[in-house]
């Protein structure tokens, strides 16, 4: 009677499925990082699926209904911040691109600050003044200490936080306001508190919009309140000129934010934003797909396709093929989203070409490679002939 009971409980016990606790440390990433960041964000009205805190969790995010995806590149910034990663920032209710300044070193990955590009933003549907405008200038808008993104090493129940200020230069142009490109600022106080609430495997959409592969993550949970104060011309903005842009100087912004980290990734696999302080009501997501390819699809592991040389000084790029005897096709494809060149790839394994057609100019394009309706392979190429 004793062996039987044993034999009962054996296989219950032997076929448990037990997802693996990762831990983050500096070990787990790489030296740089370069190429393109994908990113989808989910449409409104999605349903999400559970996302409490817990451990051995299993958390599937492949039901959202999200965007096709939006890219920007991670570009080796400089020798003091190794990377740079690209991403839209709000002033108002005015957007600008930026990359943040990163940095991975023994005890975590840390931002520093965000180098802006020069953006000018039209005010004529709020003050009717043709020529009036917004002006962002081109700066390293500068941290007063480091943000942590990750504190290392990061494993279940640790928690980091931050606090810093930092000022966003603009230019301020309205005609009836007696304004000309007056320089002001936005001064913002931000305190960021993160703590790895749970542990366990995460799904999430493909390219294809089918359900990815499951990954180990780590949730992070993380509160970020931030203070904004403006001000023109050396003085704080005038209050009936705030209320026309909708503001009110000294306010205060709560986010509430989930991020699911994967070993190796400057950015995680998904983060959520919720409503409250709860994290019971999440409304919307952004899915980081850019390593879903090589770690979601199986068959490109042992044989990887490989794209070269890379800036393409002629007119062909050389394509090496995996062993899977499926039908590959290719779009090529310029910064503005615009497909450039497409067509069907030589299905045989080993070396195949594209040639490069003759009104395709010098510039920055992404590579698309398809294996049916499965992404297999996206990547910034460089053409210089």
């Amino acid at each position: 009677m004793k062996n039987y009971l044993i034999l009962l409980v054996f296989p219950l016990f032997f076929f448990t499925k037990i997802n693996a606790q990762i831990t983050l440390s500096q070990s787990n990433y790489p030296l740089s990082v370069l190429g393109v960041d994908t990113l989808k964000k989910t449409n409104t009205g999605t349903i999400f699926p559970l996302l409490a805190p817990a451990t051995n969790a299993t958390w599937d995010m492949s039901s959202l209904m999200d965007t096709t995806p939006i890219y920007y590149d991670y570009r080796v910034s400089s020798i003091t911040h190794q990377y740079a990663d690209s991403n839209i920032y709000k002033l108002m209710n005015y957007n600008y691109q930026g990359n943040a300044q990163l940095d991975i070193a023994n005890t975590g990955i840390f931002e520093y600050g965000i180098d802006i590009f020069n953006y000018s933003i039209s005010l004529f549907t709020l003050t009717s003044g043709a020529t009036d405008n917004l002006s962002i200038l081109t700066q390293n808008m500068m941290y007063s200490s480091p943000l942590t993104i990750i504190n290392f090493p990061a494993t279940y129940g640790n928690n980091w936080g931050s606090d810093y200020f930092s000022d966003l230069n603009y230019q301020l142009s309205v005609s009836a306001w007696g304004y000309n490109h007056a320089p002001g600022y936005r001064r913002s106080h931000t305190i960021e508190k993160d703590t790895v609430t749970g542990w366990g495997k995460m799904r999430v959409k493909n390219f294809a919009g089918l359900p990815s592969s499951w990954f180990d993550v780590l949730q992070v949970q993380t509160t970020i309140t931030t203070i904004d104060s403006f001000f023109l011309n050396g003085a704080p903005f005038n209050p009936a000129y705030l209320s026309a842009f909708l503001l009110t100087q000294g306010a205060k912004t709560t986010t509430y934010k989930q991020n699911y980290y994967r070993i190796g990734e400057v950015t995680p696999l998904e983060s959520v934003l919720f409503t409250d302080s709860t994290y019971a009501h999440p409304y919307s997501a952004t899915t980081h797909t850019q390593r879903l390819v090589n770690v979601g699809v199986e068959d490109l592991v042992e044989n990887p396709l490989v794209v070269y040389p890379n800036p393409v000084t002629g007119n062909y790029i050389n394509v090496k093929l995996p062993i899977n005897g499926q039908e590959w096709n290719y779009e090529l494809v310029d910064i503005s989203g615009k497909i450039i060149q497409s067509g069907k790839l030589n299905g045989s394994p080993g070396i195949t070409q594209i040639e490069l057609l003759n009104d395709v100019n010098n510039g920055e394009y992404l590579l698309k490679i398809s294996t049916g309706k499965e992404l297999s392979y996206i990547g910034e190429i460089t053409i210089g002939r």
